[in-house]
Formats: structure tokens, C-alpha cells, sequence
């Protein structure tokens, strides 16, 4: 179980924003008109016009979201790589377009075949237009196993909008394949713990469209199916309701001797906590940090309203201005103690539950 924490959340948010790659047009929030738009004296307006095109091509870009940026996979001085976004520079401007060229487009996506159903994404395109009355509209279309007719033409005038050769027509659909993330991100099966890439893609429920998103991670996806297989052994200490148990300060220091050692063999150090009846902890091999508590402190600890989950959770201070962070937590087996993981990971919450 995920939950993201308020500031965290606010400052990527912020990064996105001064880093060009705003979200609005992913999440369906409206923008303001700029620059950027494309709009007629009439009122029409296109807004953006995202595309996902998953021909085998030996550029492997697959996604583009005129007029902002295309997405592409990129390796970092690590050898890791993850799927990052790129400004479009030479689009087409708004006031190159004619109401016909801004007419092709809208109507050829309005005019695909509505609640797909197939084994293989094909395409996937998110119209977002103003028509000539002003009213905004928002139009979805997926496509599977094969393409539509006149595809090769529409990819070419899309390409030309966006001001580049980015996506490709073919005849052969791109899936995501164990041999696909073992090309573009060099995992293989023996990085998956307890399983195969196939099982990590079965889990996790991978397609193209999750592959080709901004800032996308196959060590993640490893970890979320790790985690994953596991939580049967993790759910039944999660705090479905608020439990109580006395405990001597001479059990609290000995169950965390245990629980060191069975983590990272003893190496973990204990800072200075910045959030009142919580003890603090870091692993000094991984870096990870965690929380510790006891449950006979219950009643002053900052618990939260059951969420969707009906898990509890706790508000713990972000120390800024109006802010918190929700935080998930479970209990050890004798139920005396508390855990919050931050992010620390499965193995950690695992050792704190036997």
C-alpha cells in the first residue's frame, strides 16, 4: 500500500513546473491560454494533442504530447535509465494553423472507433479542443492489434505539427515483452526477486502507455511486484483498527536489538527523532530510514481517519507551514510495537513482523 507524502508531492509538482514539464495536460487539468495554444479569431482551439504510437521503431519513442514535449528512454551515469521528457522546439505555432489544419486534426480523432477492445495497445491519443462555440472538449481514443486507416498520413501531419520525425508507422505493434525491458532498461530476469520480468509485468499490469511515462523506473516496478507477492504476509499487521499493548521500556530496546540484526546486521543508527513520541532510525549500509513507536503510546501519537483502504495511517508533522505527511504504519506480531517505514522497504517491514 502507497502513500505519498503531501510536501514531497507539492515540490515535485514545483520541479515539474520550472523544469518545462508541466503535468496539467497528463492529469486533464485545464491550462491557461499562452503562447502555446492554437487558436483561431473564431474561437476554435486546440489545446494539446497527445499520442501514443507503438510501431516498432528503432528511435523507440513512442509518445508525444504536442505542443509540450515527446518522451524518450535516457541512461544516467549510473547505467540506469528511466523514461524522460523533452521540449518540442520547433513545433507549429497557433497562428501558423488555419481552421482547416486545426479541423484535420480534431475531426480524424473524433472519427476512430470508439471502446476498443484487443490483446496489443496499438495507439492511444488525448484530443483537447475549444470548438467554434467555445465549449471545451476532451476526446479519447485506443486503439489495439492493429491501426486505422489513413494512420500513416495522420502521423505524418502530426509529426510536421510537432515540428520533427517522432512517431513511426509499421505494421508491427511494440509490446512490453521480457525482451523489451531487457533491451531498453538491461534488466533481466535475475533481478527479479522471487520471479521473472514476465511475473513483474503481470503484476504490475505494464503497458506501453506505463513504460513510455515521465520519469518511468524498471527498478521500481521491480520493487512494486516484490512488495507486491508479499503483502499477504504484510496485511495482517496493517492497522485496520487502533490496538493498545503495554510494553517496559526494557522490551522496546530489546525488540529493536532483534529487529537490527535481522535487518541490516546491527548497523543501524538511531539520530535524533523530529517528531514527538517516535524513535528514528537509518540503515547505514542502504541509507533507508524508519520509524519506531509503541503502541501503549497510541493515544498521543497523530493518527489518522481510515483511508480508502481503511488502514490507518499517521499525520506526522513536515515541519512546514500547514503541512503534513501521511504516513502508513503496521504492527509487530505481539501488536506492543509500531513501524512506520518511510523508505525502508518490504524486507525491513517483513523482519518487523515476525
Amino acid at each position: 500500500m502507497k502513500k505519498a507524502l503531501l510536501w514531497v508531492g507539492i515540490l515535485s509538482v514545483l520541479f515539474l513546473l520550472l523544469a518545462g514539464c508541466s503535468t496539467d495536460e497528463e492529469a486533464g487539468a485545464p491550462k491557461k491560454e499562452g503562447a502555446s495554444s492554437t487558436q483561431t479569431a473564431e474561437g476554435l482551439w486546440l489545446k494539446s494533442l497527445e499520442v501514443y504510437s507503438n510501431a516498432v521503431n528503432s528511435e523507440r519513442i513512442y509518445h508525444v504530447a504536442y505542443p509540450y514535449r515527446f518522451y524518450a528512454f535516457e541512461t544516467d551515469i549510473n547505467g540506469s535509465v528511466s523514461t524522460q521528457t523533452y521540449d518540442l522546439i520547433d513545433h507549429r505555432r497557433g497562428e501558423e494553423l488555419s481552421e482547416e489544419e486545426l479541423l484535420y486534426f480534431i475531426d480524424y480523432v473524433k472519427g476512430l472507433p470508439e471502446n476498443q477492445k484487443g490483446e496489443s495497445l496499438s495507439y492511444f491519443i488525448i484530443c483537447r479542443y475549444r470548438d467554434e462555440e467555445g465549449k471545451e472538449e476532451s476526446v479519447y481514443r485506443m486503439g489495439y492489434d492493429t491501426f486505422p486507416e489513413e494512420w500513416d498520413e495522420f502521423l505524418n501531419q502530426y509529426n510536421k505539427l510537432c515540428g520533427g520525425e517522432y512517431l513511426f508507422s509499421g505494421e508491427q505493434i511494440q509490446t512490453v515483452t521480457p525482451e523489451f525491458l531487457t533491451e531498453v532498461f538491461g534488466v533481466t530476469d535475475e533481478d527479479v526477486r522471487e520471479g521473472t520480468l514476465q511475473d513483474v509485468i503481470d503484476v504490475q499490469k505494464l503497458d506501453m502507455t506505463d513504460v513510455t511515462s515521465f520519469f518511468f523506473r524498471m527498478e521500481g516496478e521491480i520493487d512494486g511486484y516484490y512488495g507486491a507477492i508479499k503483502e499477504p504476509l504484510i496485511e495482517p499487521h496493517r492497522p485496520r483498527e487502533l490496538i493498545q499493548v503495554e510494553s517496559t521500556q526494557e522490551e522496546y530496546d530489546a525488540f529493536l536489538e532483534s529487529f537490527f540484526g535481522k535487518i541490516s546486521d546491527g548497523q543501524v543508527e538511531e539520530v535524533d527523532s523530529d517528531q514527538d513520541y517516535f524513535r528514528y532510525f537509518y540503515t547505514q549500509d542502504t541509507g533507508k530510514s524508519f520509524y519506531t513507536a509503541r503502541t501503549s503510546d497510541l493515544d498521543k501519537l497523530p493518527v489518522g481517519k481510515r483511508d480508502l483502504d481503511e488502514y490507518y495511517f499517521f499525520e506526522l508533522d513536515a515541519h512546514m507551514e500547514d503541512m503534513i505527511m501521511l504516513e502508513d504504519f503496521i504492527y509487530s506480531a505481539d501488536r506492543k510495537f509500531i513501524l512506520v517505514p518511510c523508505d525502508s522497504g518490504t524486507d525491513v517491514m517483513l523482519a518487523f513482523c515476525e
